[in-house]
């Protein structure tokens, strides 16, 4: 047994694929979209900010404007795996944390008002709310079942991949998501607006992984591809009501409140499927009962907006975000997600300063898992607690909780203004419990029912966990361009 060794605690890392949230903030939807708000930590529910409205509050687009700019998105994400099959006569892995070579992203965006009379506008609005995905293609894989005695040879048709090095196997996803939008506005008197604006969501997802799939080279050798299914696409539909309220000025113990603008939003859920992505993966670790589902989740939402004086705003907006109920992200034990945002503008006539604060809990939380076997045999509700921990960190770590935003408007002339902002998440470290996960493996490895009696003994002894660490930064540019 001493010898099954450094290659059964190296290259034991399950095989895993599984969409990945990297580059949305609030779980996978960006925090703001536009310049302006996402300079002011995504506020801007009960603030006007022209076109960039379209899909923050669709009753607070106005006037005749253009806008449209992108996000360069640059996401620091890293991910291991660590193994101990000590008690079966392996070793400890001791990985190191494999970086995703996902690099840049850019998210175009592109938003167009139109007022029709003194009370009415509509507009048209195309987003993107997502763009995300890992790459750990440069992971190391080991090979050779070494409770077989046989040696690492990935050229042979029975190469017994294991797992790679960091415990990545190599994995790489990737997911686009885009919004188009038609709102319409319309002020009921002085002080209420209303909006709404269906919804045409475009979203495309592909992924592939090493699970030790292999071909012919053509020259008597062998060697792995990795599997996946190439990429789904889907159109969704969905809508979004907005309200926009001018609060009459009032009094709270002596202090005079005036100039408060209040805001209310509902988004419904938009179905998406992506056909043999889901599905596949996760029957391949013998998981029950997963569709390709991926809905995007309903949202509500209210805010405030409150005028220092004529150059001074101070925003807050409150948003649920109902990742719970969502087809696909509740499957992985996703819940509902309260998001606060923080904005503040200075007016100037050249310059106009932006800085914000967005703080929302993440979304994905450790399942509770306990050995992969009991008296009674497998244990199907432990196993499924590890694998969902190991598909959270490695493929939907949405983890970034904090982000600190600052921009600047720059006037270029009466007509046309220049926006920038600047988004930084800290960087978020978490850890879960893939224990079961991997006792499962070594399991099936040691000949199942047939294994040793040694490794029978220890099995619960065996233990990994899935550790990842997540930062990311962005840019956003538009030009906003007022027209006659």
């Amino acid at each position: 047994m001493k010898n099954i060794t450094k290659r059964l605690s190296k290259g034991l890392a399950i095989s895993v694929v599984a969409t990945a949230a990297l580059q949305a903030t609030n779980g996978d939807y960006l925090i703001g979209l536009g310049p302006k708000t996402r300079a002011m930590g995504g506020a801007g529910i009960a603030y006007s900010l022209g076109a960039e409205s379209a899909l923050v509050n669709p009753a607070l687009i106005e006037n005749k404007r253009v806008m449209f700019g992108g996000s360069y998105f640059s996401p620091h994400v890293k991910f291991k795996n660590g193994i101990d099959t000590t008690a079966v006569g392996g070793g400890n892995s001791n990985p190191s944390y494999q970086s995703s070579d996902k690099g840049i992203s850019l998210i175009p965006e592109v938003a167009i008002s139109y007022q029709i009379d003194d009370d009415t506008v509509w507009g048209i609005g195309m987003f993107g709310i997502g763009g995300m995905g890992v790459d750990y293609f440069d992971d190391q894989p080991f090979y050779g079942n070494p409770f077989k005695g046989h040696r690492p040879d990935p050229n042979t048709p029975q190469n017994e991949y294991i797992g790679t090095k960091n415990g990545s196997n190599q994995l790489t996803t990737n997911i686009q998501i885009m919004s188009f939008a038609i709102p319409y506005a319309k002020r009921i008197n002085e002080k209420l607006r209303v909006g709404l604006v269906p919804v045409i969501m475009y979203g495309a997802f592909g992924m592939s992984f090493n699970s030790g799939a292999y071909q012919s080279d053509g020259q008597g050798g062998y060697h792995n591809v990795n599997t996946g299914t190439g990429t789904s696409e889907d159109i969704g539909f969905g809508a979004q009501f907005g309200l926009g309220y001018n609060v009459q000025d009032f009094e709270v113990k002596d202090v005079k409140v005036k100039n408060l603008q209040v805001g209310l939003v509902l988004k419904t859920p938009i179905k998406m499927k992506y056909d043999h992505q889901i599905s596949s993966a996760t029957k391949a670790f013998g998981l029950k009962g997963f569709s390709d589902d991926l809905t995007q989740p309903g949202e509500i939402g209210i805010g405030f907006a409150y005028k220092l004086d004529k150059s001074q705003t101070l925003l807050f907006d409150y948003r649920n975000i109902m990742w719970g109920s969502a087809d696909g992200y509740k499957d992985f034990g996703w819940k509902n997600q309260n998001v606060f945002a923080f904005g503040y503008e200075k007016i100037g006539y050249d310059l106009t300063w932006r800085f914000g604060y967005n703080y929302a809990k993440s979304p994905i939380r450790g399942q509770k898992s306990g050995p992969a076997f009991d008296q009674k045999g497998f244990n199907y509700k432990n196993y499924k607690a590890a694998v969902l921990n190991y598909f959270n960190l490695a493929g939907f770590p949405a983890l970034p909780e904090q982000h600190f935003t600052f921009g600047l408007g720059k006037r270029i002339n009466q007509h046309t203004s220049l926006d920038f902002a600047f988004v930084y998440s800290p960087r978020e470290s978490v850890s879960y419990d893939t224990s079961a996960l991997t006792q499962a493996q070594v399991a099936n490895l040691a000949g199942g029912k047939k294994m040793p009696a040694q490794v029978a003994r220890n099995l619960s002894s065996v233990t990994s966990e899935a550790s990842v660490k997540h930062s990311q930064i962005s840019f956003t540019l538009g030009l906003n361009i007022k027209y006659y």
